[in-house]
This record gives structure tokens, sequence and C-alpha cells, in this order.
């Protein structure tokens, strides 16, 4: 354990005043919110770009192979799961990867299955060719993470007092990192995913009363692996480090504040997830929903703001820390 008690001008960050300070931060500089609000509108009122011809004979084909371990609720399993897959097929839109992650601009209606506005029913565009749906994803996701580093530029600019200098120059770098950045944490889901979804498939197909439970495991499974990782894109964006190295600070922040980062992050969920219920509230053939984006993104944006703040502040101890304990060393050693 570290002693902090002899710095008293730098304290590990806190939650509530990191939370207040970055609203603070958004309300003041009220324009970064154009950001998700010009992205729910354009998933609001454009195209409704699908693959469901492309995608629904696979599934189902899938649903016939694993139909036989469930016996005689065999082809209820089959029916079910065509109107699962035909649901979901119908409202997915791949305009939706231009929420990208992990930098992305935050949206209200990614994954909503918005089919409709208050002019009508969107403009449903059939993708025929999985040649062009993979390069179509490919180039959104691209855009997505383009925007998305504009976006956490701005939001580390504003959350950084300390820091006059202008970003614009460094932004292609940033760009270039976070790129990095979300090809790396890619690797790493897919070497955790592939053994897992081996193992789940084999796990409800053989016992499926254990139902969602594997699931629930993975997942808790994934939060402990990518808990650590979770400021990479600030020291991208707040410090402008590589993202080899933006991944090995926010693991060296995270390690002694396990617990309160946990917290911290856990108070973001809930707030940001718990107010999109209520902004979610109209139905998108209202033009009332017009509030809810306006309001979901400066409650999102805040909520990433705060998470700057709390960096910020975490890497000013944790440096005061790695100074004391170097200090330490070289009088032990002298």
């Amino acid at each position: 354990m570290f002693d902090i008690k002899n710095e008293p001008k730098v304290l590990p960050p806190k939650l509530i005043p990191s939370i207040v300070e970055g609203f603070n931060a958004i309300a003041n500089h009220i324009y970064i919110i154009v950001f998700p609000v010009l992205l729910d509108l354009f998933l609001w009122f454009g195209p409704l770009v699908r693959i469901k011809d492309l995608i629904l004979p696979v599934m189902l084909n899938a649903s016939d192979l694993s139909a036989p371990a469930y016996g005689q609720d065999s082809q209820a399993f089959l029916q079910t799961a065509k109107e699962m897959w035909t649901s979901i097929l119908e409202q997915f839109n791949l305009l939706y990867n231009l929420r990208s992650y992990p930098v992305g601009v935050p949206s209200l209606l990614s994954y909503k299955g918005i089919q409709q506005n208050p002019l009508g029913a969107l403009q449903i565009v059939e993708l025929q060719s999985s040649t062009s749906a993979f390069w179509l994803i490919v180039a959104l996701s691209l855009i997505g993470l383009v925007i998305g580093s504009l976006y956490f530029a701005l939001i580390a600019h504003v959350t950084n007092p300390d820091d006059n200098k202008s970003k614009l120059k460094q932004i292609p770098a940033q760009i270039g990192q976070c790129i990095l950045l979300s090809v790396i944490i890619c690797v790493i889901l897919l070497f955790l995913s592939i053994p897992a979804v081996c193992l789940i498939s084999s796990l409800v197909m053989f016992v499926p009363s254990l139902g969602s439970l594997p699931l629930m495991v993975f997942g808790l499974l994934l939060i402990w692996v990518l808990m650590p990782m979770a400021f990479s894109p600030h020291g991208v964006f707040a410090n402008q480090l590589k993202a080899t190295t933006a991944i090995t600070n926010s693991i060296k922040l995270v390690r002694p504040l396990i617990s309160i980062v946990g917290l911290f992050f856990t108070i973001l969920i809930l707030l940001g997830y718990g107010l999109d219920f209520l902004w979610s509230t109209p139905e998108p053939t209202s033009w009332m929903l017009l509030i809810g984006i306006l309001g979901h993104a400066f409650i999102s944006s805040s909520l990433i703001a705060a998470s700057f703040v709390f960096y910020n502040n975490g890497m000013k101890w944790l440096n005061v820390v790695i100074s004391e304990v170097n200090a330490n060393k070289q009088k032990t050693l002298s």
C-alpha cells in the first residue's frame, strides 16, 4: 500500500466532484453536444440499411442444426428462432456502426430499431452483396472512429484547464492511435470470444437448463479483463500517448484504485442508461423525441467529461505516488 498522507495537495480522484466538474465543463461548452445530436438525427431521419436477406438464411440454417437438441420442442424452437431473427434483422440498421467503440459519439437511437419518424417510414435499402455489406461496415466504423476522435479530443481539451495548447495538429495522430487501440481491443475480445463461444454453445446445446448463466459468466469475465483498460482512450486524447502506452497507464491507474474505479463507472452507467429510459419515452413518430435526443446528448457528454476529469486527477495522484516511491528507493540505496 502506498502512503499518500504526506502529499496533501494531490489526493486520489473523488467520484462526486469529478461528475460535477464534468457536467460543468459541458455546460460551459455546450457546442460539444452537437456531435451526438447530429448522429441521432441522422439515424432518425436517414435510411434503414439492412442485411436481412443476407443473414436470415444463415441464422435459420444454424437454428436447424441446433433444433435436434430440444427434442420434442424442436419445432417450437425453430418457430421462435425464425420470429426472433426476422424481427431483429428487420430493425437492424448498418448505420448503427457509426456508433463506434471504444471511442465514438454516444447515441440514443443506435440499436433502438427505429423504422419510422414523424415524416413517415424510413427508406429501406436492402444490401444483396456480402462484400458490399462488409466494406460498408468497415467504412462506417472508420467514419465513426474519426468523428468520435474529434468529439473525445474536444472533451479532453475542455476538461483540462491547464492545457492551453491547440490540439488541431495532434488530432490526426490521435485518430491513428484510436484506430490502433480499437484493433488491440478487438484482438483481445476475439482471443477471449472464440473459446468462450464454443464453450457456451456446447453448454447451451447439451444443458439447455443453464439458460443465460454461461453468458453472464462470460460478461463478468470480459468486465474483469477490460476494466483495467477503461482509461486507455483518455490517455490518447488527454496526454497524447501511444495506444500501447495509454493501455499501460490505464492499468497502472486502475490497479490501486480498482474499487473506486468500479464504483465510478457503475454510477456513470446507472446514470446514463437510467436516464436513457426517460429520454426514450416518446415514440419515434413524435417530435417530442427531439427533447430526449437533446437531453441524452448533454448527459452522455457530461458523463464522458466526468471520466476525463477523474482520469486527469487520477494521473496527477499516480505521478506523485510514483515519485515518492522512486525517492524512497533512492534514499534506501544511498
